[in-house]
């Protein structure tokens, strides 16, 4: 079942940190909301549009933006208090609610229990304390992981949210990054490239953050391992915004408005080199794989050049057909 999100996001205010790489205003632009009444306006809204074009979805109010838990208990149950009329009438399904891993706790969870919160995001970042500590984030990795395992314990989606490119971290510490994320086994991950906002304390520094090209092949070889051992993908880069695509909003960084495109093309590039190498002449793929094998504007139409190419819509997403077998590209031992 489809899953359609109503997004709610909150004031900058709501995070009682500075992180040297936020900038929630340029990120998200001027879509904060200002009154508990502008979010029943728009929950309203979202449910007319979700209904009318997506019918049956499994609809959830998510509350983004700064720190959800970071207030009392009480300003807390008040944001679930609007959503829960909508879940009971049975227009709403659950709750997501993206927030920090140090302040989520076993009163909270069963708060969100109550309230039919149906999934936990946790801005993560990295599990290594030395990056954490560079960027001011305010957290250890040990904390994160025991955030992680406390939300599936109480039956929560959970969902992480990683960056690569950060100061101190190395292409060796973001894969180990992966691999802590696979050990916790979360339901979802999001990651995106560190990108320098302009009015952080990283645009002060004149940090420069690492371009697409730089960061590509770890960042595919990350997203491979997760999907690999069964972690589901959901995003990839910042959502472009008005504000992000304004002049020197972004001073440096992979900024992409396709990077899953670049991404998932550079793993299908590396599965095609492994075909080549094995002398395979001929691969029949999935039609909606199309354009991953031919690369993004056509960067992988080098090693098409040395086999043979046929595209069948009966072949699954991520799966081809090489001398009569199946294989699941995701399942193949395309990195060492």
């Amino acid at each position: 079942m489809k899953i359609k999100i109503i997004p709610v996001f909150l004031p900058e205010n709501q995070c009682p940190f500075n992180c040297k790489f936020c900038n929630v205003k340029v990120a998200n632009g001027d879509v904060l909301i200002k009154s508990k009444r502008d979010i029943v306006e728009l929950i309203k809204k979202s449910l007319k549009t979700i209904k009318k074009h997506y019918p049956n979805s499994f609809i959830e109010a998510a509350f983004f933006g700064g720190t959800f838990t970071f207030g009392s208990l009480k300003e807390i149950e008040d944001y679930l208090k609007i959503v829960k009329p909508y879940i009971d009438r049975g227009e709403i399904d659950g709750i997501r609610v993206s927030t920090r891993p140090d302040f989520f706790n076993k009163e909270i969870a069963e708060m969100f229990v109550n309230y039919n919160v149906t999934t936990v995001e946790f801005g993560v970042q990295s599990f290594d304390n030395n990056v954490l500590k560079q960027v001011k984030r305010g957290h250890s990795g040990e904390i994160a992981k025991n955030a992680v395992k406390l939300s599936k314990e109480y039956g929560f989606k959970t969902s992480l949210h990683l960056m690569i490119g950060l100061p101190l971290q190395t292409n060796e510490v973001f894969i180990e990054d992966i691999e802590e994320t696979i050990k916790l086994k979360p339901h979802y991950v999001r990651i995106h490239p560190l990108v320098v906002l302009r009015d952080t304390e990283l645009a002060k520094e004149g940090f420069k953050a690492p371009d697409c090209k730089d960061i590509l092949p770890t960042l595919a070889k990350g997203v491979y391992l997760l999907k690999k051992n069964g972690v589901e993908v959901i995003k990839l880069g910042l959502q472009p915004t008005d504000s992000l695509n304004e002049k020197e909003s972004v001073l440096s960084g992979c900024y992409h408005q396709s990077l899953k495109h670049l991404v998932f093309s550079e793993i299908y590039r590396q599965f095609l080199q492994k075909q080549v190498e094995k002398g395979v002449k001929e691969i029949t793929i999935s039609e909606s794989d199309k354009s991953f094998f031919y690369g993004f504007k056509g960067s992988n139409r080098d090693l098409i050049e040395k086999i043979i190419l046929k595209s069948d819509n009966k072949i699954e997403r991520e799966c081809v057909l090489v001398n009569g077998k199946v294989l699941k590209i995701f399942k193949e031992k395309i990195y060492g």
